[in-house]
Parts: structure tokens; sequence; C-alpha cells
């Protein structure tokens, strides 16, 4: 019951990547058969292969329809796939007319015919069956199961009443050849699949060869076996080209010979080497463990190619640039202290390539100590002073930092005997915060974890110093500016209360003297109206003298008053 429910858990896992992984154009899935036609009742092998184009892949799944009026399948074959583990095992009905599989790999692959399942089919009717993937997936080893499948190719294959035999169908050429006296050249043969017999390649499919006819050619001989030194005597006629099943991994050799009247030709005999297994690869061993404070650690990986051969091994640290090596064993470059990760490529000479990767820690040495950094740095000037204790007669890295961490020197100072160490640095800074970090280095190269000073701040130096405060030329613009932008808005304030003072008196002013006016001219009212009525009596003559006198003083007054009045008014 607890496998059931882990290979449920297991089958829904792959399904979630292969389902929502997103789609990056690579690899594609190809069923590969050895001819295009076959006879009723022949039994021939399918080949459902993987290129991976370039891309790491390990994992992969399929369906695929066939036509079960034509064909069956009598079995499936996964002993040669380069999957080691399969979550759901291949699978036919003949029924349906179905195959299914999910299967993976522990280490990631390459290549352009990478095996994955072999079906042998019977022809058990006339006609056409075509092989069409109707779902599939492919993953990336990029730790994130991305989908990379970019194509699912259709095959086509033939069944009738009797099928061809021979290499290949030829298409011969009809010409009355010229007469020679001397033997044909040795011909010379292109395949644009294969075109250089000296090397190694990682493709299995259906290809063609062609050659140049001179004039005196009567008939052209051709074979296709591992022998090297056949001389093919058969002829099919006079042809220029021919093609050829898909071969299986092994050497070939393509053998053309021409013949004319004389006799034949020296025979091409044509290398086609193919290999589409990658290479096994081994346990990655490093020789003083995963975790070491060795910053510089050696690594041994074993890998074994049984046909072309190991050509190169491919190295890549965390997400750094990949770098080849041609040998197993190998130091790796001084590393920071921490997780990392290592993924060892092993590629063939044909192309194939496995991948695998392991995790490992560099320890750290002891940090240094900060015990002092400068307190007044300032702009343009440099003379920032730093100074610790480290391990005795060891290496201190110093990087000045800025508050988003971005380096803008970087230093080595040496501890004494004592461990002591102290660093003047000159190069100027901008003015802002900044840091200093401290990092230990031994002779080995490895590292400690870096420690952080105090903030430095880097400051204008200032051009005077008042109760001990100082004052900087910038500091003293912003100050004058201050004081004249203060002292316009005071005047212009106090000129505002000003006016409005002045608007008061010229107001009060006015009241006033318009209310002895108004008194001056009651009184005299008053005077005229005794005179013109006639009644001058001793009384009255006493009356019109007492408003008289009143006048008189309500002018004095109004004088003083309109006099003190014009100074207040025009008093700032």
């Amino acid at each position: 019951m607890k496998f059931n429910l882990l290979k449920l858990a297991t089958v829904v896992s792959v399904f979630i990547i292969f389902s929502f992984s997103g789609v990056v154009d690579a690899a594609t899935l190809s069923i590969i058969t050895n001819k295009d036609t076959y006879a009723t009742g022949d039994q021939f092998n399918a080949d459902i292969k993987i290129d991976s184009q370039d891309v790491g892949v390990n994992a992969g799944q399929a369906t695929i329809k066939f036509s079960p009026a034509v064909l069956q399948v009598v079995s499936v074959d996964k002993t040669s796939s380069v999957f080691n583990f399969w979550i759901q095992d291949p699978t036919f009905d003949n029924n349906a007319g179905q195959i299914t599989f999910i299967g993976g790999a522990s280490s990631g692959l390459v290549g352009k015919s990478l095996q994955v399942v072999r079906v042998v089919f019977k022809a058990k009717g006339e006609g056409e069956a075509n092989f069409i993937f109707t779902d599939g997936a492919i993953t990336a080893s990029d730790g994130s199961g991305t989908n990379v499948l970019s194509a699912m190719n259709k095959t086509t294959v033939n069944i009738a009443s009797t099928a061809p035999t021979g290499a290949g169908p030829v298409q011969t050429i009809e010409r009355t050849p010229i007469t020679s006296d001397t033997n044909p050249s040795k011909p010379i043969v292109n395949v644009s699949l294969y075109p250089d017999p000296s090397k190694w390649y990682n493709i299995s499919s259906k290809f063609s060869a062609n050659w140049q006819l001179p004039n005196d050619i009567s008939a052209v001989a051709t074979a296709l076996n591992k022998n090297p030194s056949t001389n093919p005597s058969t002829s099919q006629g006079i042809f220029n080209n021919q093609s050829f099943s898909a071969l299986a991994d092994g050497v070939w050799y393509l053998h053309v010979r021409f013949y004319n009247n004389i006799g034949g030709s020296v025979t091409n005999h044509y290398r086609l080497a193919i290999d589409t297994v990658p290479p096994s690869a081994s346990e990655i061993k490093f020789l003083d463990g995963v975790i070491s404070d060795n910053p510089v650690p050696t690594i041994d990986f074993q890998a074994k190619d049984q046909l072309s051969g190991i050509d190169n091994y491919n190295i890549q640290i965390d997400s750094n640039p990949s770098f080849d090596i041609k040998e197993n064993i190998y130091t790796l470059p001084a590393q920071k202290p921490g997780k990392h990760i290592l993924k060892v490529g092993v590629q063939d000479k044909a192309g194939n390539k496995i991948e695998n990767k392991i995790e490992f820690e560099i320890l750290p040495i002891t940090s240094p100590k900060i015990f002092s950094t400068s307190t007044n740095v300032f702009v343009g000037e440099g003379g920032l002073f730093v100074n610790g204790k480290s391990t005795p007669n060891s290496s201190v890295i110093l990087d000045v930092i800025d508050e988003k961490e971005s380096v803008f020197y970087n230093f080595k100072t040496n501890s004494d005997e004592n461990g002591i160490w102290s660093m003047k640095i000159d190069s100027p800074l901008k003015k802002g915060t900044y840091y200093v970090l401290a990092t230990a280095q031994d002779t080995r190269g490895a590292l400690s974890l870096p420690v952080k000073s105090d903030a430095v701040f880097v400051k204008d130096r200032p051009i005077l110093t008042i109760f001990g405060f100082g004052i900087t030329y910038s500091m003293l613009i912003v100050i004058l500016l201050i004081i004249l932008v203060g002292g316009y808005i005071i005047g212009w304030y106090s000129n505002k209360l000003l006016n409005r003072q002045r608007q008061r008196r010229i107001l009060i002013s006015e009241r006033d003297v318009t209310s002895s006016f108004n008194v001056m001219k009651k009184d005299v009212t008053k005077a005229l109206k005794n005179w013109e009525d006639g009644k001058l009596e001793n009384h009255e003559l006493t009356e019109i003298e007492f408003l008289l006198k009143h006048i008189n003083d309500n002018i004095d007054k109004l004088q003083k008053y309109i006099i003190s009045g014009i100074k207040d008014i025009g008093r700032k």
C-alpha cells in the first residue's frame, strides 16, 4: 500500500511538471524505422528517440497512436533506454493502437538520437501505417522541470505484399558512356548527414549519399557493411545517389566503386561512425569530502564510453560560465565560503553528453576583527584608516562599499606575528556613507566570512569652526541663503505691519480732525445765528465771547494734533 501511494504521488508530481512547466523550444520526439516499406508478415523495429538539441534532459513521456488494422505490437523493449527508472512502464494496446510510457534518468542527458524505447511491430495487413504522437513532454535537467518539447515528428511506413531488397532504392541514369583508356578514378562520396568520415556522429536516421559521375562510367557498385575493405562488384546500373536506412550504433563503411570499359576503380570506403549512447558517469568524488575548509578542492569522476570514447569534461560551478577540461581529476578554482553546486558533464566524441551535479560546502576560516575606522573623512581627500586583528601572518582583504553594497575599492594587507593589521586608504571618496568589509585569507586561499565596520561618513571639509562646530562651504552658502531669505521675509512682514499701522493712524487722524471741525462749526453757527437775530445783549456777548474762545482753543488743539498725527503717519 505504501509503495502504491508513493508511486501515485510520484506520477502526480511528474504530471504537474509536464503539464504546467513553461515551454522552451528545444527537444523533439521521433520514431525511427530502418525502412519505409515492409512486406506483410515482416517484423521490424521502431525506435522512439529524443533529440535534446544541446539541452540537458532527464525525463519524458508520450502517447503514440498507430494503425491497428495494419500493424500490431509484438513487444516493447526498454533495455537499451537512456532512462533508468520508469514511473509508468511502456505499455501497448493493439486494439486501440496505442503505446504509452513515462520514464526518467537520474542524470541530465544530451544527444541527437537518445534511445527511449524500441517497439517490435508485425505487419499484418497491407496499407499505409502512421505513427503519431498524440501527447508528449520532455523535461530539462534544470532543477525546475521545464518542458522543452518543441516538436513530435510523425512517421509513415508502407506495408505491401512484397518489399524491395538491397541497400536502398536508386534512380538509374540512361546514357552512353564514352570510351576510356584508363581505369576510372576513385569516387568522391558526399554524405550530408555524416559529412566527415573521420568523425563520430550521434544521430541515427535515414540518409543519402551522392557522387559525381565521370563521362566514362558504365556501372556503379555499392555496398554498406562493417567490413572496411569490401570491394563491391554487383552493379544496379549507372546512378549518382542512393538512400539508406538508419544505422545502428557502430562503425560502418559505405563502399562505392566505379566501372568503365577498362575495369573497376579504387573503392572509396566511406566511414560512417555512429554513437547515440551517452557515456556512463560515476559518482563525483571530492578528495577532501563534500564539506571542507579547502577552498580549492580536488574532484575525481570516472566515466566510460563504449564506442567513440570520452572527448572532454565540462565543469560549471553555481551559475558561473562553464569550461571544458580533458582530465577526470581536477582541482577547482578557489571558492568562497558557503554552499555551491557543481555540475560535471561528460561528453563523448560523438557529442553525446551526460550531466551529474552535487552540492559541496566550503567552510570559512576564522573571521578578522575590526577595532576602529576613521571618524573624519573628507570628500576627495582619502585618509580612511582602519585597523584590527586576524590570525598571525595572514592576509586581510578590505573592500570599501557604500550603503547599496557596491564595491568602490579593494585592497589587501597582512597581519603581523601578533595578528595586528592596519591600512590607510588614500583613495578619494564622494560624499556619503561607507563601510569597510574585512575578510581573512590564508596561504591556501581559504577565506573567512566578511566582517563589517561601523559606518564611515564622508563629508565636506569645514572652512571655519565656531564653538567646536565645523561649517563647510556648502553649509555657509545655505546659512547665507537662509539669512537673505529670512531678512527678506522679515522686512516684507515688518513693512506690511507698518502699512497697517499707518492706515490705522490715518483713519484715527481723519476721525479726530473731522470731530474738531464739527465742534468749531457748531460754535460758529450758533454765534452767527445770534448775530443775525439782533439779540446782542450783554449776556449774548458774553456767550459769543465764550464761543470764540472755545473755537480758538479747538484750533490750537487741532493744529497740534494735525502736526503730531502727520509725524506719526510718516514715522517707520
